[in-house]
């Protein structure tokens, strides 16, 4: 197998790339380059033959149930009547049902989890008008009451949000609490945030008791415009990355891309046309019930503190610098901050 035209890549790079291909039995030339990629992973557009794929490898876990989960989701979705794409990844010519592989990385020489989906066309939204924004809610609504009937065999690997206390075990809720009071050298740049987070952070824990009985199911749990696609008019064509599905409210599957919504430097006017817009596309899709709705604001600060305390612990495993912690305290101080002042207007939208 020959290289053609990847210049930008280099030499473990190309060595990756070639080495996976010839695991799905490709056998042509090829040429690829960086793709996006993102927090956890690193991806390459690749094409061969004239046609395109996206290998990604999996930069922060090797768990390979996680990815096993994702893989099953991805095929019951592409069996239902799903109207919107999903990623599909391609078979190992050994195994059918094979979909990932592990394989050595020269730069760290750490085992890493790859896999190869075919492409999709489409690019990510950048929102220009609220519109957009009701585009966003109908698509997570149609993709949630697909989600609520597609059957799945194995366990789901992530707890759902409201159980952040399982979700990281080195930042815990406790933790956490003990860094809003005493924090260290890395978080100083943002002290007084966590000082006016630990004021706030035991209501909101306390707010997720009850949680349970709220209607569950199963969701993408992470849906914004870096996970879907639109074409060229515009319009949701594909949602992508389902690395985070798992079971969890259903609700969650609004509450997130509306706590996305509030990091957005825009006019309060056209936040809130977008708001309306986004829960009116989601409900049109799915009739939540009167409790969901009443929890929709903690759950929205409760994305926000997820995020937080995931990279945080990425900070302490040295996979991130604290910047990016700091960023994200700050974003959930902002956001806390914003539903004092909002609450009352967000709920009756919510009616």
């Amino acid at each position: 197998m020959h290289i053609i035209d990847s210049g930008s890549l280099n030499d473990s790079e190309q060595q990756l790339i070639s080495t996976v291909l010839s695991s799905y039995g490709f056998t042509s030339n090829w040429k690829a380059q960086r793709g996006k990629g993102g927090m956890n992973n690193s991806t390459f557009m690749v094409e061969i033959d004239e046609e395109c794929y996206v290998l990604r490898q999996y930069e922060t876990h090797n768990d390979q149930m996680k990815i096993a989960f994702e893989h099953e989701v991805l095929s019951a979705l592409s069996r239902s009547e799903f109207e919107l794409h999903v990623p599909t990844p391609v078979s190992l010519p050994v195994d059918k049902h094979a979909t990932f592989l592990a394989v050595q990385d020269r730069s760290s020489g750490r085992s890493k989890i790859v896999t190869l989906f075919h492409y999709r066309e489409g690019h990510n939204p950048v929102w220009n008008t609220p519109e957009q924004l009701r585009g966003l809610g109908r698509a997570a609504g149609m993709l949630s009451s697909v989600m609520a009937h597609i059957p799945i065999s194995l366990a789901p690997v992530y707890p759902p949000y409201y159980q952040i206390q399982e979700a990281y075990p080195l930042c815990s809720p406790e933790k956490l609490l003990q860094l809003c009071t005493s924090p260290p050298d890395t978080l100083m740049a943002c002290a007084d945030d966590l000082q006016k987070l630990k004021v706030v952070l035991p209501d909101l824990f306390n707010t997720l008791r009850g949680m349970e009985l709220l209607p569950h199911q199963l969701v993408h749990g992470d849906l914004n415009a870096s996970n879907v696609l639109a074409d060229s008019q515009d319009i949701i064509c594909a949602i992508l990355d389902f690395e985070f599905a798992t079971w969890d409210l259903r609700v969650m599957e609004l509450a997130v891309p509306m706590s996305d919504l509030l990091t957005m430097d825009k006019e309060q006017a056209w936040m809130w046309e977008a708001l309306e817009g986004m829960i009116q596309g989601f409900r049109q899709q799915v009739n939540l019930k009167p409790e969901e709705l009443d929890v929709i604001p903690a759950l929205i600060l409760l994305r926000s503190l997820d995020v937080v305390m995931h990279f945080i612990s990425r900070l302490f495993e040295g996979t991130d610098g604290p910047e990016v912690a700091v960023q994200q305290i700050r974003k959930l101080r902002d956001r806390i901050d914003w539903m004092k002042g909002n609450e009352e207007r967000l709920r009756k939208l919510l009616i």
